[in-house]
């Protein structure tokens, strides 16, 4: 009994002690790396008696300083081998957190929003409010990053409402700033500058400076550029000492519009050429866009033709990066979306499977304990049997079903379209017969999706897809190939046929009544032609093909069909280039006119 009083009180010192240097490492693994360095070493040595809970701990802190230490693969096996084995759900949440975070830092945007999947059910199972609030910020910066601005708002906001501690309060209000600029709201000045001072009382130059960027790009919209300009001068120097290449190209590219509107040709010329400097590590496609414009813009002023249209060839490449850069991010968000759908259903058809499983063995038993009935029992089987064999039927063929359609609009899905289209031409090729592929893509979609919400551009993609249907014969292969772009392959039919298709569609579009549903918007979209004639039988080329004459369609004006040729996109662009040759172009560029690229903090 002596012996074991003595042992208690130590162990229990022990797993004190081991709380101490969790909490210190915790304090300082932002700002003292090589202390938290000293400490694990110092906690290694004691997780033989520490609890589950301490030794999860000790592991997070441990993928932590692999992360600040660009070791960023090892941390992602580490969490993720964490996130498999813990049962802790505060545990859970901040390796799930970290773990979106660290994703959206390497732009693989699917896995981190599947890991928000995993951390914000069990947020309120966090007593941590710290804690809490970090994971929260995730999701929000998350959010704006792949274009959902109406979620980022809702989250930072809820942080904001729960009295956060400093940097906390800090970053909610830059990722309001910057989601209301995304969904083209304004916020007052008071806001945006209480927003900036708290930052700046935290010592955060880096959130300090996206601050001052949502908030120049607001003024701009007001006509204020004479306010923003010596606002963003102002916390240049602050900036530039961060290092972080990101903020310095961003805010460099806004100085370079800003003086360009104010005359000052020669600052906008440097500001323009230290955000390319800065652009590139950085991937700032969008400080690369405003930059090459304003080079563009100058040359024009300058009536130097051979120097703008040089610029004007950089700044067409660059402003396709960036449309390609945030179509992805915002295709992400709808794969993860439409998985989640999925396998929900995928549950319930399991729950369904199991319920039959187990009228199946009610059966068997009523059967065993009703022997006596041996002539009843043998009919009630037969039509059990045959029962339970109809249902099994239907619920294979429902399963086949939603593996093949899309389960919003009811077409194809990408992976059924793409097997059918494939069969297709495959007997059009031993035929000798022609076909088409024609792909199209809605017009300012995103728009409808951030003024009515989600749940109006759900109702348009249905409206579309039942206005396109009618069209199609039996041989033909049409299907949602994700988020608003759709394609049909047109087996037997040349290009004219299509265009004449594609025009009959178009009229459908304009026809469809948004007002009798509540909303308020038209619908049209752009429409890209392959034939096989151009690029054989090949799937593949085939799309390419289409998605190359969309696109012309949409720099051409969009609400248009297009049909593709062999250097459909060169000639695009030296008619662009020409036309704007033969004029000055007057009107400065502004800030307004490219869409923020989101931080990750």
């Amino acid at each position: 009994m002596l012996l074991l009083g003595l042992v208690c009180p130590t162990h229990v010192f022990a797993s004190e002690a081991l709380d101490a240097l969790i909490d210190e490492a915790t304090t300082l693994r932002t700002s003292d790396p090589k202390r938290v360095d000293a400490l694990l070493d110092q906690m290694s040595g004691m997780l033989a008696g520490a609890t589950t809970s301490q030794r999860d701990q000790v592991r997070i802190l441990r993928a932590h300083r692999m992360m600040t230490s660009g070791q960023s693969a090892r941390a992602i096996e580490e969490l993720t081998d964490l996130l498999s084995s813990t049962t802790d759900p505060v545990a859970r949440f901040e390796t799930a957190s970290m773990l979106a975070n660290v994703y959206a830092v390497q732009r693989r945007f699917e896995d981190s929003l599947r890991m928000l999947e995993t951390m914000l059910p069990i947020a309120e199972q966090v007593g941590d409010t710290q804690l809490r609030h970090r994971g929260l910020m995730v999701a929000a910066i998350v959010y704006n990053q792949v274009g959902e601005f109406r979620l980022a708002r809702q989250y930072a906001e809820r942080v904001l409402r729960d009295d956060p501690a400093g940097r906390n309060a800090c970053a909610a209000g830059g990722v309001i700033l910057e989601a209301m600029n995304g969904i083209g709201q304004h916020f007052t000045d008071g806001f945006g500058q209480e927003s900036l001072a708290r930052c700046e009382s935290q010592g955060e130059p880096i959130f300090s400076g996206f601050v001052r960027l949502h908030i120049a790009r607001q003024w701009e919209t007001q006509d204020r550029q004479a306010e923003a300009l010596p606002m963003l001068s102002g916390g240049l120097a602050d900036v530039e000492r961060t290092g972080y290449p990101f903020l310095i190209a961003q805010t460099r590219a806004a100085l370079a519009a800003l003086a360009q509107h104010a005359g000052r040709r020669t600052a906008a010329r440097m500001h323009a050429e230290a955000a390319l400097a800065n652009s590139h590590d950085a991937n700032a496609t969008e400080a690369r866009v405003t930059a090459h414009r304003v080079q563009y813009e100058l040359a024009m002023a300058d009536h130097d033709p051979v120097a703008a249209l040089a610029a004007y060839r950089l700044y067409t490449d660059a402003e396709r990066a960036h449309f390609n850069d945030i179509k992805s991010r915002e295709m992400a968000y709808q794969v993860v979306r439409h998985q989640s759908l999925q396998q929900a259903q995928q549950i319930e058809l399991l729950h369904q499977k199991n319920q039959l499983l187990v009228l199946q063995q009610n059966v068997t038993e009523q059967r065993a304990r009703s022997w006596l009935l041996l002539a009843l029992v043998l009919v009630g089987l037969v039509a059990s049997v045959g029962y339970w064999a109809y249902k099994t039927k239907r619920m294979q063929l429902r399963l086949k079903r939603m593996t093949e359609t899309d389960a919003l609009t009811g077409i194809f899905n990408r992976q059924h379209f793409a097997e059918r289209a494939t069969a297709a031409l495959l007997q059009c090729e031993r035929d000798g017969l022609p076909a088409t592929l024609v792909m199209f893509d809605l017009d300012h979609f995103k728009q409808v999706n951030d003024r009515h919400g989600h749940a109006a551009g759900d109702w348009a993609l249905r409206q579309i897809a039942e206005a396109v249907q009618p069209l199609c014969r039996g041989m033909d292969a049409f299907g949602r190939l994700g988020g608003e772009e759709f394609a049909m392959l047109l087996p037997g039919l040349d290009a004219s046929a299509a265009v004449r298709l594609a025009g009959d569609a178009q009229a459908r579009f304009a026809a469809i009544d948004t007002a009798a549903a509540g909303y308020g918007f038209r619908l049209a979209a752009s429409f890209g032609v392959a034939e096989t004639r151009q690029g054989g039988y090949a799937l593949a080329t085939l799309l390419s093909h289409a998605d190359q004459a969309m696109y012309a369609a949409k720099r051409g004006g969009r609400r248009q069909v297009r049909v593709y040729a062999p250097g459909i996109d060169d000639a695009n662009a030296v008619v662009e280039t020409i036309e704007l040759l033969r004029e000055i172009v007057r009107e400065p560029v502004t800030l307004a006119d490219v869409p923020p690229r989101r931080a990750i903090a």
